[in-house]
């Protein structure tokens, strides 16, 4: 806990002079409900990229509230990722809301608007749609905003469905960095974007606002508390009990956090990834962990309302039809660089796969006939394991407790939960023969038991044991445009959230039109190497 004060102290008086806010750009700028939108962030402090924030919240807001959230990480000021839109989300405008802990409330200067349609409900947001006679709604390729000329888009005015095209990019620059996306425009009028122009304008004239919450440097810092105790037993915890948190089918994510006053305690995280399912112990007491919430769900105001007419029918029944090639783009995404440190990683393993050896029913079998490194041992009236390192010099044997048990990367501080289990289930054991630190506390080693099926959460936990759905941070993703199989109907031919040029450089992408005729709109919006604001978009036609 000293570290950790001292640590805090260091970083006060720069958490006093940051002001980071967050701008997000996306993919398109109309949906419909179980659509996925995929972003781009970038942090700032002060006009330039931000190094302090491992991770950002998103919230999908109408007048109605929230609708959906995410969480995307953060590498030098940048990230991506994307979520999806729920299909009973109803149908209007929508403001794409990002912060960090840093400045939770500083989301105004950077959100998005986007439309959102439900094609299977007439849910509306309330008071958030105006009906538009056919005649009188107009949509087309309207400019997002004026191109600034730093970078420059070249594709054909026209380009044959189905065949192979080309997009070149220049930059005049000393580098810069966009997101760049290719989308389809149909008759459904896109919502005013705001420009990272605009967006840098107005994060330079809005306050900063005070928080409560620690600087997420490292990664997530989740909140929790311990539940089910009287204040009297709450008391005897504080500054004496740990928790712990592991995530089945990762044996790194493991985090060890301190019970302090009134049962809070907080887990300093390196950012989990993807949605998972979370074990969390008070080990030995009686009381249970519950995992607070970070997501803040801001209010807005001053959305304009959707315009729905007939005129978009044709429109929406084309990207209803498309939504199912989603689908299939999921499975061509590319996995863009991620910030994270894994407990175990580079920590050296002596490795079993058990099929290699006579299979034995039992757990006490299993570590007493093959695991070598391993034993059983009551201590204290406790059954524990222990590693053991025999010398042959000395003829001596070092044996180490205070060792992490896990099965499918979730702690196990009961071995009778592993002495009960069928043997015959397990397929690996990994034993790591090193000190390791977590959360603080220091470990003599670590034995993971991985099952065939991830059996451990058919585990029968005692009481103090929750599992719990947890939401992580998102994989940070590109889709570069590879074509999918059968009917070609995507709305979505490239989106790179991240895409680097050096001074001077061209890149020149190989796309393929889709099967069926339109509008197409070229999207670049970023930053120079110097943090100038970088807008550039053109269109062109598939005939």
């Amino acid at each position: 806990m000293k570290r950790l004060f001292a640590i805090l102290m260091a970083l006060l008086p720069m958490m006093a002079q940051a002001q980071e806010k967050v701008y997000v750009s996306t993919d398109r700028r109309v949906y419909i409900a179980g659509d996925e939108i995929w972003c781009s962030l970038f942090a700032l402090d002060g006009g330039k990229l931000s190094t302090f924030s491992a991770v950002s919240y998103l919230e999908l807001v109408s007048a109605d509230g929230t609708v959906a959230t995410a969480k995307l990480g953060l590498m030098e000021g940048r990230g991506a990722g994307k979520f999806r839109i729920p299909v009973n989300t109803p149908t209007g405008n929508y403001r794409l809301i990002a912060y960090t802990a840093l400045n939770p409330g500083g989301f105004a200067a950077g959100s998005q608007l986007v439309s959102v349609f439900n094609t299977t409900s007439v849910s509306r947001v309330k008071d958030g749609v105006t009906l538009v006679p056919e005649g009188a709604y107009k949509a087309g390729k309207t400019a997002f905003g004026a191109s600034d000329g730093k970078i420059t888009l070249s594709v054909r005015d026209n380009v044959r469905s189905g065949q192979p095209f080309t997009v070149a990019l220049k930059n005049s620059l000393s580098g810069a960095d966009v997101s760049l996306s290719v989308y389809a425009v149909d008759e459904i009028k896109e919502p005013a974007v705001r420009t990272m122009a605009s967006f840098l304008q107005d994060a330079s004239s809005a306050a900063s606002v005070q928080t409560s919450r620690l600087p997420e440097y490292e990664g997530e810092i989740v909140y929790a508390a311990v539940e089910g105790l009287d204040e009297r037993q709450l008391d005897s915890l504080s500054d004496m009990a740990v928790a712990t948190l592991s995530s089945a089918g990762s044996p790194s994510d493991i985090y060890v956090g301190k019970v302090g006053e009134k049962g809070k305690l907080v887990f300093f995280t390196n950012n989990i990834y993807g949605d998972r399912e979370l074990v969390c112990e008070v080990p030995g007491q009686p009381g249970y962990i519950s995992l607070m919430d970070p997501f803040l769900y801001p209010s807005v105001e001053g959305v304009a309302p959707l315009e729905l007419s007939s005129a978009q029918y044709g429109s929406l029944v084309q990207r209803k039809a498309a939504l199912g090639i989603t689908l299939q783009v999921d499975t061509l995404v590319r996995f863009l660089p991620r910030r994270q440190e894994l407990l175990l990683e580079k920590v050296p393993k002596v490795h079993y796969h058990l099929d290699d050896y006579t299979r034995f029913p039992s757990f006490q079998e299993v570590v007493v006939e093959i695991l070598k490194e391993v034993r059983v041992r009551t201590v204290y009236g406790k059954r524990r394991l222990q590693l053991v390192t025999p010398d042959a010099l000395s003829g001596r044997t070092t044996v180490k407790d205070n060792i992490l048990v896990m099965l499918d990367g979730v702690l196990i501080s009961d071995l009778s939960l592993l002495e009960g289990m069928d043997a015959l289930l397990l397929e690996d054991v990994d034993v790591y023969d090193q000190t390791l630190a977590v959360g603080g506390l220091s470990f003599n080693g670590a034995v993971n038991f991985t099952t065939k099926k991830t059996y451990v959460k058919a585990l029968q936990f005692p009481s103090n044991v929750r599992v719990v759905d947890f939401k992580g941070v998102s994989y940070p993703v590109a889709y570069l445009g590879d074509p999918v199989r059968g009917d070609d109907y995507r709305p979505l031919l490239y989106w790179n959230p991240s895409l680097v040029l050096a001074p001077s450089e061209s890149q020149v992408l190989s796309l393929t039109a889709p099967a069926y005729t339109g509008t197409f709109r070229i999207v670049a919006e970023g930053l120079t190497a110097s943090g100038e604001p970088i807008h550039e978009e053109t269109f062109f036609e598939v005939r």
